[in-house]
Parts: C-alpha cells; sequence; structure tokens
C-alpha cells in the first residue's frame, strides 16, 4: 500500500528539488534586485496574497480530494472535480474582491498599491491550479502535476534573467503571472477531459461547500498566524528591512516543509478511502515523517551562514540566527502535517476549527508580546511553539477520533 504513496512522494521531491533550486536561486536574484527594502515590501504583499488564496480555496482542494477518493466510478469522481472546480473559480473572484478593498483602506500599503493589486490577480490563477491539483492528487499521479509546475519557476527565472533589471517590484508580479498563465495552459490541456460541467449540479455544490466550510476556516486560521501576523506586526513594530531578513529565513523554512506535504498528499487519497491497512501506513509515515525532520533541522542547524549568505548576501545576516531558530518548527510541522491530514480524513474539520482558533489567538498574543521586545527572534519563536502547541492538539483529537 505504501509503494504508490513513495513513489509519489519520491517523484514530487525529485521535483521539488529542482524547483528549489530554481526558487532559490530566483531569490538571490530577487534580494540582490531589489534590495533589503523593496524586498521587504515583496515579501509583505506576498504573505497578504498567501492568506487571500488561502481564502479563494477555503478547504475546497482537499474536501475535492476526499470525495472523489471515496468515488468508485470515474463519471462519479468527474462530477465532484467539475464542482469544485466551480466552487474554486466562485470563491477565488470573492476573494480577489476583498483583496482589492482591503489593499485600498489598509496604510502601509498605501506605496506599493499597483503592486499589490498586480500580485492579487495571481488569486484566479492559482484557483484553477488548484482545480487540476484536485485531479492528479486523487488519481495519484502526481509526477504529470511535478513536470507541469517546474515550468512556472523555469519561465520565471528565465525571464528575470533577461529582464530583472528593468523590471522592478510590479514587474516581477507581472512577470509571476505570465509564468502561471504558461503553466495553467498546459495543465488545462493534459486534463481538460475530466471536466464536464454538464454535471454541475447546485445540490451537490452546496454540500461540498458545506464540507468545506470547517476546513475552510481553519485554513485561514492557520494562514493567519502561519504567515499574515508575523509579517504585518514586524512591519509595524520594526520596519521594511526586518520584514525582509525574516521573510528571507521563513522562505527557506517554508521550502523545506515541502517533503511532508508531498508526502500527505500521496497517501491522503488511501487515508480517506474505505481500504484496509490504514493503520500501518499512519505507522510507516510517522516514522518517515520524524526521520525527514531531524535529518533537515540537523543540515540547517550547520549550514545557515553558509545558505543566507548565498541568498541574501551580507546585507542579510540578520537572518541567520532567525533561521536556525525557526528551523526547530520543522519538526512538529512533520508531524503536526501527518495528524492533520489523518483528522481530516476521518471528518475532523470541526475540530481543526477549535485547534486553529486557540493556536490563533496564542500565536497573535504571543507576536504581540514578544516582537516588540525580542524583535525577528521573537517572532520566529512564537512560530515554534505555535506549531508545537498545533501538532499537540492535533494529536489529542486524532487520538479521541479513533478510539470511538
Amino acid at each position: 500500500m505504501l509503494k504508490t504513496p513513495l513513489l509519489n512522494t519520491l517523484v514530487q521531491i525529485l521535483g521539488k528539488v529542482v524547483m528549489v533550486g530554481i526558487s532559490l536561486l530566483t531569490t538571490g536574484l530577487l534580494t540582490r534586485n531589489l534590495g533589503v527594502k523593496v524586498y521587504g515590501d515583496f515579501i509583505l504583499i506576498t504573505s497578504l496574497l498567501i492568506f487571500f488564496d488561502t481564502l479563494a480555496d477555503f478547504g475546497s482542494k482537499i474536501i475535492g480530494v476526499r470525495e472523489a477518493a471515496k468515488e468508485l466510478w470515474e463519471k462519479e469522481k468527474i462530477r465532484v472535480w467539475s464542482n469544485i472546480a466551480v466552487i474554486r473559480i466562485l470563491m477565488a473572484v470573492t476573494s480577489f474582491g476583498l483583496g482589492l478593498i482591503f489593499i485600498f483602506n489598509w496604510q502601509d500599503l498605501a506605496m506599493v498599491r499597483i503592486e499589490a493589486i498586480v500580485a492579487f490577480l495571481m488569486i484566479m490563477l492559482t484557483s484553477v491550479a488548484g482545480s487540476l491539483e484536485v485531479i492528479w492528487q486523487t488519481r495519484q499521479k502526481m509526477g504529470e502535476k511535478v513536470m507541469v509546475e517546474i515550468l512556472f519557476p523555469t519561465v520565471f527565472l528565465i525571464g528575470f534573467i533577461y529582464l530583472g533589471n528593468n523590471l522592478g517590484l510590479v514587474g516581477v508580479f507581472y512577470l509571476y503571472l505570465l509564468a502561471r498563465i504558461l503553466t495553467l495552459i498546459l495543465g488545462i490541456i493534459r486534463l481538460q477531459k475530466y471536466f464536464n460541467f454538464e454535471f454541475i449540479d447546485k445540490y451537490l455544490m452546496l454540500n461540498l461547500l458545506k464540507m468545506s466550510l470547517p476546513m475552510g476556516l481553519y485554513l485561514l486560521l492557520f494562514t493567519a498566524y502561519d504567515r499574515a501576523i508575523d509579517a504585518v506586526m514586524i512591519s509595524r513594530f520594526l520596519g521594511k528591512p526586518e520584514v525582509a531578513m525574516y521573510g528571507l529565513a521563513y522562505k527557506i523554512y517554508g521550502a523545506l516543509l515541502s517533503p511532508a506535504y508531498f508526502l500527505m498528499n500521496s497517501i491522503f487519497p488511501i487515508l480517506s478511502s474505505k481500504g484496509s491497512g490504514k493503520k500501518v501506513l499512519f505507522g510507516k509515515s510517522l516514522l518517515i515523517m520524524v526521520v525527514m525532520a531531524l535529518g533537515i533541522i540537523s543540515g540547517i542547524e550547520i549550514l545557515a551562514p553558509w545558505v543566507i549568505n548565498i541568498l541574501g548576501g551580507a546585507e542579510f545576516g540578520g537572518s541567520i540566527p532567525v533561521l536556525r531558530l525557526l528551523i526547530l518548527a520543522v519538526f512538529f510541522s512533520y508531524l503536526g502535517h501527518l495528524m492533520g491530514f489523518g483528522l481530516i480524513a476521518k471528518n475532523g474539520q470541526k475540530e481543526m476549527v477549535f485547534l486553529g482558533i486557540i493556536v490563533l489567538i496564542f500565536n497573535f498574543v504571543g507576536n504581540l508580546w514578544a516582537i516588540p521586545r525580542l524583535g525577528m527572534m521573537g517572532a520566529a519563536g512564537v512560530t515554534v511553539a505555535s506549531e508545537a502547541m498545533a501538532m499537540t492538539l492535533m494529536g489529542v483529537f486524532l487520538w479521541k477520533k479513533s478510539s470511538n
């Protein structure tokens, strides 16, 4: 049972190695081309973009995979995929509208409103990309997704190498849009046969949206404390240069969470299915998660100065201690991925919302106290503690669900 998920995970990791290599090279070019202050604007805008992307997703991707995985007939899977795609388009339009309202009413974006509007157009494209991923994940064809997705950072990197000195921040976001559009064209060509909008059923859509609601609320809460709160508070209390340095460390940390996400992408359809052997699969996956997390933590503790120097240069030296502290959260996040997806597979979305509220309050209060007193290190410490709390709560809820 573990063979196919591991193969899918390996393919994704190999693909991610290529994508991370491209991403890290791109990050090095961006930090040097934009400088600390403008890179701080870049991090602030993209952190907010992730929040509104999450609003557009609203849990529909993971619920779409879960519900499609339960269906035995291809026609019924297509029905789920098609209705999820429509839900995602409607939510993306709503999220983009709310994003525009936010952009024009938040003072910290007053000097970069055009850049933020261009960046937020990505919400629509990310929504379509997520609908394609639901199909790849359900069919356990993640290798196809990886091949298509590698084009995204590759096209951006090639464009940036040729145009980077003349782009500016708004040009960077335009280039991201172009790269994503080209990626989506190829993905849609490959998967268009799996959508049939004659199957659109408003009752099914409402049911899927109802099931997505708790998951969507949790993801919004998670994204708020994972990406938005610390960036906004660092910007307000410390300034844009500190946002840039913290953002660089967080980008590296975020990239290193990918193997856990890939493994869960591969085994989640199996955990959600009606088959047997899921406890054995969960146990083996737990061991894999622990080994990967400890290896990553050890490597970064040693290599942090070299990694930061390569990616940001001397002016990003303040990112080194932040990265060394932040990377400890990898252990809790890896185990949290497994327990969280396991809980969702058991219809534990409501429990996820409850723990999300608890962790959000802890994260907000913790950052409000720590950042003015301890600076970026305070924000990193609060992130580690938040991930530990989230993992513990997920474990407790999963144990209770499994015991029933």
